[in-house]
This record gives structure tokens, C-alpha cells and sequence, in this order.
């Protein structure tokens, strides 16, 4: 296996020169997610079936030509499991690449395993057994080990040749577009952010709060969400979520009594916990007519079981009409989301929230039609 670690603007043009007109791109990341809310990018592995180049995000250099490849709808971008990959390309490069084939979901797709892992792809397809033991090392550390390299080069070196195993029976069952599609909602969904009078919903445990401790939590998720993305630290670092809920239902109105709450650390205080008083103080200043109302579960419907139920045969139906595994055409997490869409948000919710799965993308065209009551 031979790759070049691309450190200069000079190895940089060159190997965009090698690689422009080429048809197809196995590509990979490595990254870290330590204490941030974004991934920081640490090398950004490409091979077209004769180059294979590690590049070096952290060395001086200009990507834009190399952005206008991964760009070209002409060029087919080869991943495995993409979802955090793409966050990467849309936190550093502004961008996702496209078109994106996805091999973990066209295996899926083709009923040859949920959520296939690379090693087991590659000893599954080629009958090669890679070294996972470098998966959790410091991408970020200078001067990357030899065994670091080797590892990052062996991931689409053996990507490509997993690809070309699996294309034909995606073609010959006529399934590349729905490979292709579901990427974009991968990325789609990456993209979105949650309206700010939406995001204590998301709370964990939300559901058991009264009215009033539910206006302190929706204060405290917009200004944790905030404050993540100011100082680029993940959600936990900033305030921890079952923290959280305990602060709605005490309202502190001290540092000490903030301090006296299980749970809350130390650090959590001398950090936000001026921030976090603000936050409770404004809520109860809120009046009560304009209090959240109770949150109420899916399993609190009377009828959800029954709906649930009747969804999930109607798409039983059409998966097995078309051949697509039922898993794939809707997962339990996609019903309750369709569900949810239609008992739970408002007319003016829904026009600034991200459709449901099964109203978007290629399985909306598949269940349309068997789902129509639910398309609202």
C-alpha cells in the first residue's frame, strides 16, 4: 500500500492534478471530539484506485481546488458511515460533497447487515482483517506515527475496492438512487438545528416537569445551546443535562442553593452559574398563561399503540412489495417521528421544523400513498 502525507501547497496541486478527471473517490476523515461541540478535523484521506494521499488539514494549506472535486456532481465521493464525516466537511469545508454513496447503507439496503462496521465490511467483502488499534489515538498530535499513517491510508484503500463489490447489486436492484438520497438527508438533518421555543422538548426527562419549571428548562437550553456554539465546547461541558431538569424543578435563586443541588458539580458553578441564575430569573418572571405546557409522551396517547401498530404494517407492505428491507423503509425511531410530527407540532412548528424521514426523501415516494392520512 502506497500514500503520500500531503503537508505542501506544492504535493497539494500535484495531487489534485492526479486526481480531477477521476470518476470515483474513496474518502475519509479522521477527527477529534474531545471537549468541543465540533469536530476538530485532523487528516482527510482520498484515493482514486492509483493515488491515495493523507492530507494534512493542520499544515498551510489552500484546499479550494481540492473543495471544487469533491464538489463535482461528476465525481462519485465513496464513504462508510458518513454522518460524522459530514459534519466535519460542513463544519470545515462549508460544504458536503456530493454526489455521496454511503457502503454501510447500500449493505443495509441490499439486507446484508444493519450497521456494518469497516473491519467487518472488509473481512466480510475481501477477507482482510485491518488493525482497528488506532481508531481512539491523538489525531491532532505533530508529528503523526507511522502506524498512525498506515492506519488512515488502510481505511479507503480498502474502501474502494469494498465499493466496486457492492455497486453492481446496488445497480442490479436499481437502488443507487436511494443510496445516493439517503446521504443528502443524512446531511440535511446534520444541518439542522432545532427552533430555539423547540429545543427544551429535546431535554431528557422534560416530560416529568410542571409548567413553570418547563419556562426555566427552555431558558436554560437556548443559553447552554448558545454558549456551546460561542466557546465551541460540547453540550455536557457547558451544563450537563440531568442537571438541568433538577435546576428547572428547584429554582435556585442563589449560587449556595444552585450548590446544594445533587448532581451539579462544582465546576458547573464557578463556570456558568451566574449565566444559569439569569436564566431562572427570567423564567420566573414569565407569567403563567405563557408557561410550556406539560410535555406529554408518545406512550401517553391513548391510541399511539394502535397507530403505531397500523403504520408499521402499511410500510411492512410496501417494503416487501419493493424489496427493501423493513428496517431500512422505516425504523421504529422514523414511525415515532412521523407520529410525533403530526400530535405534537403546531402548523407554524412544523414550517420552521425539519420534516419527518417518511415525508421526505426517497421513502416518501415508496409510502405516500399508504401513508396519506398521516401527510399533513
Amino acid at each position: 500500500m502506497h500514500y503520500q502525507l500531503i503537508q505542501t501547497q506544492n504535493q497539494l496541486n500535484t495531487f489534485v492534478e492526479q486526481i480531477k478527471n477521476k470518476p470515483i473517490l474513496a474518502i475519509d476523515t479522521e477527527f477529534m471530539r474531545r471537549r468541543t461541540l465540533y469536530p476538530e478535523v485532523a487528516l482527510i484521506q482520498v484515493y482514486d484506485g492509483e493515488h491515495l494521499a493523507l492530507i494534512d488539514p493542520l499544515a498551510e494549506l489552500s484546499l479550494f481546488d481540492f473543495w471544487q472535486i469533491l464538489k463535482d456532481p461528476k465525481v462519485l465521493k465513496v464513504l462508510h458511515s458518513p454522518s460524522e464525516d459530514i459534519e466535519v466537511f460542513q463544519k470545515y469545508a462549508g460544504f458536503v460533497p456530493y454526489p455521496l454513496f454511503d457502503t454501510q447503507f447500500a449493505l443495509q439496503v441490499l439486507g446484508e447487515g444493519n450497521c456494518m462496521g469497516f473491519a467487518l465490511m472488509v473481512k466480510t467483502l475481501l477477507n482482510i482483517e485491518i488493525d482497528k488499534s488506532e481508531s481512539r489515538t491523538n489525531w491532532l498530535q505533530r508529528p503523526l506515527t507511522q502506524k498512525q499513517l498506515e492506519y488512515a491510508a488502510a481505511d479507503t484503500f480498502h474502501l474502494l475496492p469494498c465499493f466496486e463489490l457492492i455497486i453492481d447489486s446496488i445497480k442490479a436492484a436499481d437502488l443507487f438512487d436511494i443510496v445516493i438520497n439517503e446521504s443528502e438527508l443524512v446531511a440535511n438533518k446534520r444541518a439542522f438545528q432545532t427552533p430555539d421555543e423547540l429545543l427544551y422538548k429535546e431535554i431528557k426527562n422534560a416530560w416529568q416537569l410542571k409548567p413553570h419549571e418547563l419556562a426555566v428548562l427552555k431558558e436554560l437550553a437556548v443559553w447552554r445551546r448558545n454558549k456551546a456554539i460561542r466557546k465551541n465546547l460540547a453540550l455536557n461541558f457547558v451544563l450537563k443535562e440531568h442537571n438541568m431538569t433538577e435546576i428547572a424543578k428547584r429554582g435556585p435563586s442563589s449560587l449556595n442553593a444552585l450548590r446544594q443541588i445533587p448532581g451539579v458539580e462544582p465546576i458547573e458553578v464557578n463556570r456558568s452559574g451566574v449565566e444559569i441564575l439569569k436564566c431562572v430569573e427570567q423564567a420566573k418572571a414569565i407569567p403563567p398563561e405563557q408557561h410550556p405546557q406539560v410535555l406529554k409522551r408518545l406512550i401517553d396517547f391513548p391510541t399511539y399503540k394502535k397507530a403505531a401498530k397500523e403504520i408499521k404494517q402499511k410500510i411492512t407492505k410496501v417494503a416487501k412489495e419493493h424489496n427493501i428491507p423493513e428496517d431500512v423503509m422505516a425504523s421504529k425511531k422514523q414511525i415515532n417521528q412521523l407520529i410525533s410530527w403530526n400530535w405534537k407540532l403546531t402548523d407554524a412548528q412544523k414550517a420552521n421544523h425539519i420534516k419527518p424521514d417518511l415525508l421526505s426523501s426517497w421513502r416518501y415516494d415508496y409510502i405516500k400513498d399508504a401513508l396519506k392520512e398521516w401527510d399533513n
